[in-house]
């Protein structure tokens, strides 16, 4: 048999045989340390462990016996349980949704008051922002720890979503309530939540701006500047952006995005000192 010792442990047991007079004329040699070590190892694992010493086979069957006796970890088979519950939870949502769908629409129920919903744009309105609020901050935390087909799978659903939004502008999809929408109105409903989760969120990271990440910024601000500058002086009105003024964009993303960045956490270390410190370390 043959036991692997780390660096550390190599070093206290030379400091132990040190101590112990190991390599002196009336010393100890090394292997006989080891095993006096050994030795007194044992014995406190056996008092640790409630059995008696010395040992004896009816002693070992026992203690064999008594660790038997002991109940067996539930853990996972209560977390399968778990698990379990929330995925019929799930289910019974998802069922209970298209009930409500389908009976709205083609039922006419009019309590439920779905039917004023009539198009795709309502519903994103409903459903797009708490959904990027809930999941994009887990994308930009977590990302590196997903494995490439969910990441494939994601970029094919904006892919996808964003073809659909241009099929709905060009075709066009009247359904969709896309078109009489203009820019001004995705960047409330889409650009302003992720541009604010995105501020929030990305210091508590830890990743680095990379070469990439500021040139996509960068395009994406020079694109920005492109569509104000064409949307006021060139009247586009594809933009909606004539006949907003600097406190609408104020209100659009200077101001949420200040208070989340700065005046947020201000707050929590007014009103909490250094609590929330404390209980990161």
């Amino acid at each position: 048999m043959s036991v692997e010792v780390g660096e550390g442990d190599l070093l206290r047991l030379q400091v132990l045989a040190t101590a112990a007079g190991v390599g002196e004329p009336d010393g100890d040699s090394f292997a006989e340390l080891l095993s006096s070590t050994l030795h007194r190892g044992i014995i406190e694992s056996y008092k640790t462990a409630g059995l008696a010493w010395p040992p004896d086979p009816a002693g070992a069957d026992a203690g064999s016996g008594a660790r038997d006796d002991k109940p067996a970890d539930d853990g996972p088979a209560r977390r399968t349980g778990t698990q379990t519950s929330r995925g019929v939870a799930l289910v019974a949502a998802a069922l209970a949704t298209i009930v409500l769908i389908v009976g709205s629409y083609a039922g006419h129920w009019t309590w439920t008051g779905l039917t004023q919903n009539g198009q795709v744009w309502d519903w994103l309105q409903l459903l797009l922002l708490p959904v990027a609020i809930g999941t994009f901050p887990l994308w930009l935390r977590f990302s590196g720890e997903m494995s490439p087909s969910r990441r494939q799978a994601l970029g094919a659903a904006v892919l996808a979503f964003t073809a659909f939004v241009l099929a709905g502008y060009l075709v066009p999809l009247t359904w969709t309530g896309f078109r009489g929408h203009t820019l001004w109105n995705w960047l409330t409903l889409v650009v302003l939540p992720i541009t604010i989760t995105t501020a929030t969120v990305w210091p508590k990271t830890g990743r680095s701006f990379r070469p990439a990440y500021r040139a996509a910024a960068g395009a994406l601000g020079v694109a920005w500047i492109v569509t104000v500058i064409g949307g006021y002086a060139g009247h586009w009105a594809w933009t909606g952006y004539p006949g907003n003024t600097l406190w609408e964009w104020v209100q659009l993303l200077l101001a949420p995005i200040a208070i989340a960045t700065f005046v947020v956490p201000e707050l929590i270390k007014l009103v909490a000192g250094n609590v929330a410190d404390d209980v990161q370390e």
